[in-house]
């Protein structure tokens, strides 16, 4: 999962060469305009969190995903930067960039389904979710995601090893990764994610139907419908399709690289042809869809969630200063009103004294 500068140097046709020049464009400039694009929309998405009155567990675990994601992002460039301007790294240096780019960009996805699973328990149980999911058990459930990544590539630390300016693979574990790695890392990497976003975003959808459906059946038994029930319905509707949107796009953006890094031990071609350019260029794309995954997320939060952009904007435009100036003044002026009325009423009554 990750990208290196390495690509093959042959006397190629013009043809060719215009197929494998757009891969090593790709490969050369792609992360930094993913940096460019996504490290501010990450630390945006932090401080419109703490700017919040209150903090929940699904802004703190959006939070936690924005920095995860602008950690991934730089130990991603880092490695790429040093690996295109060949600097020497040593073997402790190469396995500490190649173990912290894999554990942020895994870590990064299983806080998503961390947040459709708390959607999940706050849709189908809303009366209890204030006891299964608290800012504590959050921060609990972090640190144990972070013991497992942990677990699960530590084993970078004695099979990785460091020549120079690349990084490889000792001999005697070549058969672990092309056999098993290569298909526990698309599980866990993406495989499972998405199976769970996919399965928990569609019960969510169900479970929100449901409850429309029998909130406008008692609106409709009553005769009315009040604007509390209406501002629900809102607000349930955008948790919504801001789940199924964060679900989608992270499937659309991450399957391909799962998909290409498992088909490729299989994809034989020969070198210096069209098929071994087209297979360059087209490891470069998945490469550029997999890693923008880290670089979206804000943007659906401000597309889709209209709380979240309402707490940006203010933070932008500086309204939240004008909002509280207008509050005191709405308070002083109903405070105005209810002294009116109050020496009204004392008038009245020492007349009919």
């Amino acid at each position: 999962m990750n990208n290196s500068t390495d690509y093959p140097v042959y006397e190629y046709d013009d043809d060719v060469t215009a197929v494998l020049n757009a891969g090593i464009y790709i490969n050369n400039y792609y992360l930094w305009a993913i940096f460019a694009f996504g490290f501010p929309g990450n630390v945006a998405s932090v401080i419109t969190i703490i700017r919040m009155q209150r903090i929940t567990t699904s802004t703190f675990y959006v939070a936690v995903l924005a920095v995860v994601d602008n950690c991934a992002i730089v130990f991603k460039l880092l490695y790429h930067q040093l690996t295109l301007h060949q600097v020497w790294l040593d073997s402790m240096g190469c396995k500490i960039l190649n173990f912290l780019s894999l554990f942020f960009t895994t870590f990064a996805n299983w806080i998503l389904v961390f947040i459709a699973t708390e959607r999940f328990v706050a849709v189908r149980k809303p009366l209890k979710v204030g006891m299964y999911w608290t800012i504590p058990r959050a921060v609990v459930s972090v640190g144990g995601l972070t013991c497992v990544v942990t677990i699960i590539y530590c084993h970078i630390f004695w099979t990785f090893t460091g020549n120079g300016p690349d990084c490889m693979i000792f001999l005697q574990y070549l058969h672990f990764y092309r056999d098993v790695w290569y298909w526990l890392n698309a599980a866990v990497y993406s495989l499972a994610p998405c199976f769970l976003l996919i399965t928990l975003n569609f019960f969510i959808v169900q479970s929100v139907r449901k409850s429309t459906i029998v909130r406008n059946q008692l609106s409709m038994k009553n005769g009315t419908k009040s604007s509390n029930s209406s501002r629900s319905m809102r607000q349930e509707k955008q948790i919504t399709v801001m789940l199924v949107s964060v679900a989608v796009v992270f499937i659309i953006l991450t399957v391909p690289r799962c998909i290409y890094a498992i088909v490729h031990l299989y994809w034989s071609v020969q070198l210096g042809t069209m098929a071994d350019a087209q297979k360059y260029l087209l490891d470069q794309l998945t490469f550029f869809l997999c890693d923008s995954n880290h670089a979206i997320n804000f943007y659906l939060y401000f597309t889709t969630g209209k709380k979240f952009r309402r707490h940006f904007l203010d933070i932008v435009l500086c309204r939240k200063r004008r909002m509280r100036a207008l509050n005191v003044s709405q308070s002083g002026t109903t405070m105005t009103l209810h002294t009116y009325k109050l020496t009204n009423l004392e008038n009245r009554h020492v007349k009919e004294l």
